[in-house]
Protein backbone atom coordinates (compact mmCIF):
# COMPACT_ATOMS: atom_id res chain seq x y z
CA UNK A 1 0.00 0.00 0.00
CA UNK A 2 2.87 2.44 0.95
CA UNK A 3 5.00 1.45 -1.94
CA UNK A 4 1.57 2.64 -4.19
CA UNK A 5 1.09 5.50 -2.47
CA UNK A 6 5.15 6.55 -2.89
CA UNK A 7 4.69 5.81 -6.27
CA UNK A 8 1.60 8.41 -6.50
CA UNK A 9 3.73 10.71 -5.03
CA UNK A 10 6.13 10.70 -7.31
CA UNK A 11 4.23 10.52 -10.86
CA UNK A 12 2.65 13.73 -8.91
CA UNK A 13 6.23 15.00 -8.55
CA UNK A 14 7.56 14.47 -11.82
CA UNK A 15 4.44 15.59 -13.67
CA UNK A 16 4.30 18.84 -11.60
CA UNK A 17 7.99 19.75 -11.77
CA UNK A 18 8.12 19.46 -14.90
CA UNK A 19 5.10 21.51 -16.05
CA UNK A 20 4.06 24.33 -12.85
CA UNK A 21 1.45 25.80 -14.98
CA UNK A 22 -0.64 22.14 -15.54
CA UNK A 23 -0.85 22.17 -11.76
CA UNK A 24 -1.69 26.08 -11.10
CA UNK A 25 -4.52 24.99 -13.45
CA UNK A 26 -5.29 21.68 -11.76
CA UNK A 27 -5.04 23.65 -8.20
CA UNK A 28 -7.41 26.27 -9.81
CA UNK A 29 -9.93 23.60 -10.85
CA UNK A 30 -9.68 21.85 -7.36
CA UNK A 31 -10.20 25.51 -5.83
CA UNK A 32 -12.97 26.22 -7.90
CA UNK A 33 -14.99 23.12 -7.32
CA UNK A 34 -14.62 23.20 -3.60
CA UNK A 35 -15.69 26.57 -3.29
CA UNK A 36 -18.93 26.04 -5.37
CA UNK A 37 -19.64 22.84 -3.21
CA UNK A 38 -19.36 24.89 0.19
CA UNK A 39 -21.53 27.38 -1.34
CA UNK A 40 -24.14 24.69 -2.03
CA UNK A 41 -23.74 23.24 0.80
CA UNK A 42 -24.10 26.63 3.25
CA UNK A 43 -27.65 27.02 1.20
CA UNK A 44 -28.76 23.35 1.75
CA UNK A 45 -27.82 23.90 5.39
CA UNK A 46 -28.95 27.58 6.03
CA UNK A 47 -32.03 27.22 8.14
CA UNK A 48 -33.34 30.71 7.29
CA UNK A 49 -33.88 29.68 3.75
CA UNK A 50 -37.08 27.79 3.07
CA UNK A 51 -37.41 24.27 1.40
CA UNK A 52 -39.46 25.98 -1.54
CA UNK A 53 -36.64 29.02 -2.12
CA UNK A 54 -33.75 25.67 -1.52
CA UNK A 55 -35.89 24.09 -4.72
CA UNK A 56 -34.62 27.70 -6.84
CA UNK A 57 -30.72 28.12 -5.16
CA UNK A 58 -29.28 24.88 -5.33
CA UNK A 59 -29.86 24.00 -8.81
CA UNK A 60 -28.92 27.84 -9.43
CA UNK A 61 -26.05 27.38 -7.81
CA UNK A 62 -24.72 24.56 -9.22
CA UNK A 63 -25.39 26.40 -13.03
CA UNK A 64 -23.17 28.68 -11.48
CA UNK A 65 -20.66 26.03 -10.49
CA UNK A 66 -20.00 24.77 -13.86
CA UNK A 67 -19.79 28.60 -15.62
CA UNK A 68 -17.05 28.78 -12.73
CA UNK A 69 -15.49 25.91 -13.10
CA UNK A 70 -15.65 25.53 -17.26
CA UNK A 71 -14.59 29.30 -17.88
CA UNK A 72 -12.04 28.61 -15.46
CA UNK A 73 -10.51 25.86 -16.78
CA UNK A 74 -10.84 26.40 -20.52
CA UNK A 75 -9.51 29.99 -20.66
CA UNK A 76 -6.16 28.87 -18.48
CA UNK A 77 -5.64 25.44 -20.62
CA UNK A 78 -6.17 27.30 -23.57
CA UNK A 79 -3.85 29.93 -23.20
CA UNK A 80 -1.31 27.85 -20.81
CA UNK A 81 -0.81 25.54 -24.09
CA UNK A 82 -0.68 28.38 -26.48
CA UNK A 83 2.13 29.85 -24.90
CA UNK A 84 3.99 26.84 -24.43
CA UNK A 85 3.42 26.40 -27.95
CA UNK A 86 4.72 29.65 -28.57
CA UNK A 87 7.96 28.42 -26.95
CA UNK A 88 8.42 24.77 -28.27
CA UNK A 89 8.21 25.91 -31.89
CA UNK A 90 10.65 28.36 -31.62
CA UNK A 91 8.97 31.71 -31.95
CA UNK A 92 9.66 33.23 -28.51
CA UNK A 93 12.84 32.30 -26.98
CA UNK A 94 15.20 34.08 -24.79
CA UNK A 95 18.48 35.71 -26.69
CA UNK A 96 20.77 33.27 -25.85
CA UNK A 97 19.40 29.78 -27.62
CA UNK A 98 18.04 32.38 -30.34
CA UNK A 99 21.10 32.96 -30.94
CA UNK A 100 22.25 29.50 -31.05
CA UNK A 101 19.63 28.82 -33.59
CA UNK A 102 20.53 31.49 -35.72
CA UNK A 103 23.44 29.57 -36.53
CA UNK A 104 22.29 26.09 -36.32
CA UNK A 105 21.27 23.46 -38.72
CA UNK A 106 17.35 24.65 -38.09
CA UNK A 107 18.14 28.55 -38.92
CA UNK A 108 15.52 28.42 -41.27
CA UNK A 109 12.72 26.23 -39.78
CA UNK A 110 12.79 27.32 -35.94
CA UNK A 111 9.71 29.24 -35.72
CA UNK A 112 7.45 27.94 -37.83
CA UNK A 113 4.53 26.18 -36.41
CA UNK A 114 5.67 22.50 -37.51
CA UNK A 115 8.83 23.46 -35.88
CA UNK A 116 9.07 21.89 -32.06
CA UNK A 117 12.51 22.37 -29.73
CA UNK A 118 12.11 19.67 -28.21
CA UNK A 119 12.12 16.92 -30.47
CA UNK A 120 13.94 18.29 -33.70
CA UNK A 121 16.92 19.42 -31.30
CA UNK A 122 17.20 16.18 -29.33
CA UNK A 123 19.39 14.51 -31.67
CA UNK A 124 21.82 18.16 -31.44
CA UNK A 125 24.46 17.27 -28.77
CA UNK A 126 25.31 21.00 -29.41
CA UNK A 127 22.38 21.44 -27.71
CA UNK A 128 22.80 19.99 -24.67
CA UNK A 129 24.23 22.94 -22.99
CA UNK A 130 21.18 25.08 -23.24
CA UNK A 131 18.85 22.54 -22.01
CA UNK A 132 18.74 23.50 -18.98
CA UNK A 133 18.03 27.29 -20.04
CA UNK A 134 15.33 26.04 -22.18
CA UNK A 135 13.34 24.52 -19.95
CA UNK A 136 13.56 27.02 -17.30
CA UNK A 137 12.25 29.70 -19.52
CA UNK A 138 9.39 27.65 -20.99
CA UNK A 139 7.71 27.30 -17.63
CA UNK A 140 8.58 30.64 -16.44
CA UNK A 141 6.53 31.81 -19.30
CA UNK A 142 3.79 29.78 -19.34
CA UNK A 143 3.10 29.68 -15.61
CA UNK A 144 2.94 33.60 -15.95
CA UNK A 145 0.74 33.69 -18.88
CA UNK A 146 -1.45 30.33 -16.85
CA UNK A 147 -1.21 33.16 -13.96
CA UNK A 148 -2.27 36.11 -16.05
CA UNK A 149 -5.24 34.15 -17.82
CA UNK A 150 -6.59 32.90 -14.32
CA UNK A 151 -6.68 36.39 -12.90
CA UNK A 152 -8.42 37.62 -16.43
CA UNK A 153 -11.28 34.43 -15.88
CA UNK A 154 -11.65 34.92 -12.06
CA UNK A 155 -11.97 38.57 -12.37
CA UNK A 156 -13.26 39.77 -15.53
CA UNK A 157 -14.65 36.98 -17.55
CA UNK A 158 -16.34 34.92 -15.00
CA UNK A 159 -18.56 37.72 -13.51
CA UNK A 160 -19.77 39.15 -17.25
CA UNK A 161 -20.77 35.36 -18.11
CA UNK A 162 -22.47 35.06 -14.58
CA UNK A 163 -23.93 38.60 -14.98
CA UNK A 164 -25.24 37.82 -18.35
CA UNK A 165 -26.36 34.47 -18.26
CA UNK A 166 -28.32 35.52 -14.19
CA UNK A 167 -29.95 38.48 -16.40
CA UNK A 168 -31.20 36.20 -19.40
CA UNK A 169 -32.33 34.04 -16.40
CA UNK A 170 -34.26 36.54 -14.30
CA UNK A 171 -36.10 37.25 -17.47
CA UNK A 172 -37.23 34.01 -18.03
CA UNK A 173 -38.22 33.56 -14.29
CA UNK A 174 -40.20 36.91 -14.13
CA UNK A 175 -42.07 35.67 -17.20
CA UNK A 176 -43.15 32.46 -16.18
CA UNK A 177 -43.85 33.52 -12.97
CA UNK A 178 -46.08 36.66 -14.20
CA UNK A 179 -48.02 33.70 -16.67
CA UNK A 180 -48.36 31.36 -13.71
CA UNK A 181 -46.15 29.36 -15.08
CA UNK A 182 -43.58 29.08 -12.71
CA UNK A 183 -43.61 25.78 -11.05
CA UNK A 184 -41.01 26.94 -7.79
CA UNK A 185 -41.06 30.83 -7.79
CA UNK A 186 -44.61 33.09 -7.34
CA UNK A 187 -44.81 36.53 -8.56
CA UNK A 188 -45.35 37.04 -4.96
CA UNK A 189 -41.93 35.15 -4.31
CA UNK A 190 -40.04 37.47 -6.51
CA UNK A 191 -41.45 40.39 -5.00
CA UNK A 192 -40.83 39.74 -2.03
CA UNK A 193 -38.14 42.20 -0.34
CA UNK A 194 -37.82 39.40 2.75
CA UNK A 195 -37.43 36.81 -0.20
CA UNK A 196 -33.54 34.76 0.42
CA UNK A 197 -34.59 33.46 -3.54
CA UNK A 198 -31.86 36.09 -4.00
CA UNK A 199 -34.39 39.01 -4.96
CA UNK A 200 -34.49 38.54 -8.39
CA UNK A 201 -34.89 41.57 -9.61
CA UNK A 202 -31.47 42.55 -7.97
CA UNK A 203 -30.06 39.19 -9.07
CA UNK A 204 -27.47 40.35 -11.56
CA UNK A 205 -26.25 43.02 -8.46
CA UNK A 206 -26.17 40.65 -5.90
CA UNK A 207 -24.73 37.29 -7.79
CA UNK A 208 -21.24 39.98 -7.90
CA UNK A 209 -21.81 40.85 -4.40
CA UNK A 210 -22.29 37.25 -3.10
CA UNK A 211 -20.61 34.93 -5.56
CA UNK A 212 -17.53 37.01 -5.78
CA UNK A 213 -15.32 34.46 -7.18
CA UNK A 214 -11.91 33.14 -6.43
CA UNK A 215 -9.28 35.53 -6.04
CA UNK A 216 -5.42 35.10 -7.97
Amino acid sequence: MMQKFDRYLENIWNNYTKDPAKMLVHTGTIGWALSSAAQIIAVLLNDKISAKEKTFLIPQEAFDACVNIGSFYLITTGIKNFSKKLVTTGKILPKSIKNFMENSPFKNSYGKSGFNMEKDLNSLQSFEPHKKNYSAFKNIFTTGATIGASVVSCNIVTPILRNVLASSSQKSIIKCANEKRNPVLSKNDIENDNSKALQLNRKPLLYNRLNGGMKV
